[in-house]
């Protein structure tokens, strides 16, 4: 949880290109007036530590940078996540202290409650990515009042549209074994023939990317077409036209595991 908003610099400053950058532990403290200090902000990275709810309530306020309604959605979707991480890590303890026995009936009774902690950990983790996708990132020297890019909509071959270049729905989680995906979108007053740059980015590193131009070759859709099927991962597709940044996040997770968008 803490890793996708420290790594897509959620609520950070662009670079002089545009691009969001990630977050530092010192950034973040200044960020937040020095409450929580540095040493603190290091053990979430660290994974040593999990953010309070007051401190989900900071992370939110940056996130969404000011609007009230956009900062519960993203305290919702981060005390989700962290209750579930909690859950975990304390199921986890308790296994550790606990005798141990060649009974099957025990291996099982640690089982079940394992594999439902971790779906839960799934879904609110794919809700945070759907969150972030549907306009939930901040960054704050964006323009929001003029976007130049909307609805952007994230699907596989089967819900797009070839003749419109249209998702006909938005799909915010995949399965793994999905070897191509496609993104539509429109842009707002952005002249022909202006250029723009289209990212791929899985777990914080862009893994493609290329610049095009606003024409008749690409009517508001580009798709990524790896030569394989997707690795597991949170992915974010990056548009940047005029130092405007807009995004949308998706989810390929595990086989076996039913998320609901």
């Amino acid at each position: 949880m803490f890793d996708f908003f420290w790594d897509n610099g959620i609520g950070n400053d662009l670079d002089s290109e545009g691009a969001p950058v990630p977050w530092t532990a010192q950034q973040l403290e200044d960020a937040l007036e020095g409450t929580p200090d540095k040493r603190t902000i290091e053990n979430w990275q660290r994974h040593a530590n999990l953010p309070s709810r007051e401190n989900l309530r900071k992370l939110a306020g940056l996130a969404s940078g000011g609007d009230r309604g956009l900062r519960n959605r993203w305290h919702e979707a981060l005390f989700e996540v962290s209750r579930a991480e909690r859950e975990l890590k304390k199921e986890e303890k308790t296994q550790r202290t606990d005798d141990t026995s060649p009974d099957m009936s025990a291996a099982l009774h640690h089982e079940e409650p394992s594999k439902a902690r971790s779906k839960a950990l799934i879904l609110g983790l794919a809700g945070l990515i759907a969150l972030a996708g549907a306009g939930g990132v901040y960054y704050s020297q964006k323009d929001q009042s003029v976007p130049l890019v909307e609805n952007m909509r994230i699907c596989d071959r089967f819900f797009f549209d070839f003749e419109a270049k249209k998702c006909k729905q938005h799909m915010p989680v995949f399965m793994s074994g999905i070897d191509e995906v496609y993104l539509s979108f429109d842009f707002n007053n952005v002249p022909e023939g202006t250029p723009f740059e289209r990212w791929w980015i899985r777990n914080g590193e862009r893994i493609a990317g290329r610049t095009s131009f606003n024409d008749d070759a690409w009517p508001g859709y580009t798709f990524w077409r790896p030569g394989g099927p997707l690795p597991v991962g949170q992915y974010v597709v990056r548009l940047v036209v005029e130092g405007q940044v807009e995004t949308q996040a998706f989810l390929v997770q595990q086989e076996g595991v039913i998320s609901e968008p």
